[in-house]
Parts: C-alpha cells; structure tokens; sequence
C-alpha cells in the first residue's frame, strides 16, 4: 500500500511539472514573430544569402503590433550586387512552424531549379495554406515551371501570376499539365512568357477542365491561330447554354395541361354558385389556446429561418468552360500570320460568337493587335446582340487603328479599360473606367491583379 502512495505521488508531481512546461511553452504573437525573425538572420547566414532588409522591417513591425504577418514581399531592392535567395524564408517559416502566411511575393530574384523545388516542396505542406503566388522576373526555366505546376495538385494556391518568364511552350505545357486536377485556382497570368501559337491548344484545354476564369496573355505569340484553338471550346459551350436558356423561356410562358383543366373546373364551378346553388360555409371561431399555438409556430419559424440565413456557406467555383477575363494584347493578331487577310476575321468572328453567348464575360483586351476594320465590325455586332439578348455588359478595348466610326462604337457599347501600373508592395484589382482616351498608345505592360 505505501508504495502504490509513493507512485500516486509522484504521478501528480509529474503532471504539475508537465502543466508548468506547458505554460512555459506557450507563445504569443510577437515572441512568434521574433523567433522567426531570428531565425531568418540564421537561415540566411547558413546558406550565404543577404537578408532582405524589407522582410526583417515588416517582421518587426508586425511584431510590435502583435498581428499575423499575411503578405510576405522579397524584391532585392538596392541590394541588387548581393546574393539573394528565397530558400532562408521557407527554411526559417518551417522551422517555426508560421503557418499564417497567405501572400507570397518574388520579384526581380533569378531563381533557379533548386529554389524552385523548394518552393513547390513548401506549397504541397497541408499547413501552408497560400492563396496568392506571384513570381515576377525571376528567370524560371521550363523544366523548372514543370516541377511548380506538379505541386498544384496539393496546395489551395487561386491566383499564380509567373510574368516576364521567359520558360515558353515547354514550360506552357508542363504547368498546364500540373494544374488540370487543380480544383481552386481562378486566375492565371502569364504575360510576356513567349508562348507561341502552340499554347493556345494547352490553355483552351485548361479553361475547359479547371476553374480558372481570368486569364492574362499580354505581351505573347499567339497571333489568330493559337486564339483560335484557346477560344474554340469556350464558345461553343456559350452557344450551348445560349440556346438551353431560350428553351427554357418557352417552356415557362407555355402554362401546362393541368393548369387549363383546373381553370376551366374553376369557372364551372362559379357559373354554377351565380345560378343560386351556393352553399353556406361553416366557419367556427379559434379558441384562445389555438391562437397561442399558432403564435408559438410561427416565433418557432421565423427563428428557424433566421438561423438557416446565417449558416450560409460558400460553393466551391465550378469547374468548366465559364470565362470572365480574357487578355491578350499585342499578341500579333493580324493579317501576317498563317492564313493571311482572312485569318484576324476568323478570329473575330469566333469570339464574337463568345461575346452574344455567355453570360459570364466580362472583360476582353485586345490592345495592340491590328484585327482591321472587318474584325472590328465583328465585334461591334457582337455587343449589339448582347445588348438585344439583354445579356450583363462587359468591358472591350481594342486597338483605335479602324474606322474611326466603328472605334467610336466600340467604345459606346463597350466601354474602355484603363490599366493602373503596378505598386510594389501594395497590389490591387484591375480598375476599369469608361473613358475615349483609348485612341492614345497604352505603354504599361503591368498587369494590377
């Protein structure tokens, strides 16, 4: 009996030691965020890389505060002679276990195969749940995009945005292959990436079999031909549901069979009560207990419905052909490519086809193609039979090297986008704006998502 006390004894001095490492282990927000500070200065000593002065700034003026740091920003700034490398931050954000971060933000840094891996390495980590992946001008090579597209399958990544990478259709290819059992990216932006019109295949596919809705191509090679092919799919699908809503219509202003029969039955039956066969209805007061009753289900209801109401929960974006963005400008869609004069009209006229139909576009950019007066008249029309289908109005900007009646049109029923460039550090949606300043060149090659 004395020894089972003296092991009873020392199990609960055992659990108050254990409750007092507990406390002592726990963390607040700022110990949180000077823990990782310090290990980012580590991280960066080990592996010979510059700590980035803005990444340490933000880390401690968060840690002031004693808030999450989201939005985690690396540009080399005026410490461009300096080895730079992107490997001490993730290294120093698992060591720490920081699983807040959302944004990540890479300009301006060469990164190679190895950092590359890495990065997809802490993107397919359950834990890291980032949203928003920019990789700006950081020279990734095709075979390196390949190995960031297999990491999509894992993370819940919905806006990637690679511009002025220069990986190609190789590259193109590779990521698209990655992304088509991605269930939650919505946008995609690769501008200035030299995709040929050999993408426009792989890209129409991925629209087709994602959730991706806006999509960013300015400053590529897809000319009429690669248009084509990315855009063939979207429309037929538009002209698909075109004609499923207009069956629909008709089938609810044409009223069914029983309710003709039962109108008819009605009017029988009030000719008869006007020829005085009416009978008297019987009609008995309610008592007061069945007045409570009926009070009480009806506060039972209205809470009812006042819970419901709140527990509303957001659907998932659906996966399929349903375009809202479309931006290819100066993407050499003109008369000089394979199908010569005839091949800007072709263009035109399939996406004209996707204007009338769907119902959820609402941007299109075509700034510095030279589609030509008949494109132009293409789409003008276009816009006409959205108006008449009473279809949402969408946004259009196009070159102003057409008929100047035509371009005035255009801009009348499709309103003119104005693209802001782009602050760092601060990056904000496209705000678009009605304007007939398009007849002036557009110089920015920024893209604001």
């Amino acid at each position: 009996m004395p020894a089972a006390k003296k092991k009873t004894k020392g199990g609960k001095q055992d659990s108050k030691k254990t409750e007092k490492k507990g406390l002592k282990g726990l963390q607040t927000i700022s110990d949180l965020l000077k823990n990782l500070r310090l290990q980012y200065d580590v991280k960066c000593k080990d592996e010979k890389s510059f700590p980035l002065p803005t990444v340490k700034n933000s880390i401690k003026e968060y840690e002031e505060k004693s808030e999450f740091l989201v939005k985690f920003v690396l540009f080399p700034g005026q410490c461009e002679d300096c080895p730079v490398k992107i490997s001490p931050l993730l290294s120093a954000l698992r060591s720490t276990r920081y699983v807040y971060i959302k944004e990540l933000y890479i300009w301006d840094i060469p990164m190679k195969h190895e950092d590359v891996a890495t990065l997809a390495l802490f993107l397919e980590k359950g834990i890291y749940r980032v949203q928003y992946l920019e990789l700006m001008s950081c020279s990734i090579e095709s075979y390196a995009v390949q190995r960031l597209g297999r990491s999509f399958v894992l993370n819940c990544v919905t806006t990637l945005l690679l511009d002025y990478n220069q990986f190609g259709d190789e590259g193109c290819e590779g990521l698209c292959r990655g992304l088509k059992n991605n269930k939650t990216l919505l946008r995609l932006s690769l501008n200035y990436c030299n995709l040929g019109p050999d993408s426009g295949r792989i890209l129409g596919d991925l629209l087709t079999e994602t959730a991706v809705c806006e999509i960013y191509l300015d400053g590529n090679h897809l000319e009429c031909e690669g248009v084509i092919e990315m855009i063939k799919l979207l429309a037929d699908k538009a002209e698909m549901e075109a004609i499923e809503r207009a069956e629909k219509k008709e089938q609810e202003n044409v009223p069914p069979v029983n309710n003709v029969v039962a109108e008819v039955s009605q009017m029988s039956a009030t000719s008869a009560a006007g020829n005085g066969n009416k009978t008297p209805e019987i009609t008995e007061s309610p008592s007061k207990e069945d007045k409570s009753a009926i009070t009480k289900a009806k506060k039972k209801g209205k809470k009812k419905k006042k819970k419901s109401a709140k527990k509303k929960v957001k659907l998932p974006p659906r996966v399929g052909p349903w375009i809202e963005k479309i931006h290819i400008a100066n993407n050499g869609i003109d008369a000089h490519g394979p199908g010569s004069n005839l091949s800007p009209v072709m263009c035109m006229r399939l996406l004209r086809k996707l204007i009338t139909h769907s119902d959820c576009l609402k941007e299109i950019d075509l700034e510095h193609n030279l589609i030509g007066d008949l494109g132009g008249r293409e789409l003008l029309e276009a816009l006409m039979d959205r108006k008449e289908a009473k279809l949402t109005s969408i946004k259009l900007r196009t070159t102003h090297r057409m008929n100047s009646t035509t371009f005035a049109n255009l801009v009348k029923h499709g309103g003119g986008m104005k693209k802001k460039a782009k602050k760092r550090g601060k990056p904000g949606k496209i705000q678009l704006i009605q304007a007939l300043s398009l007849r002036q060149p557009y110089t920015s090659n920024l893209i604001a998502i």
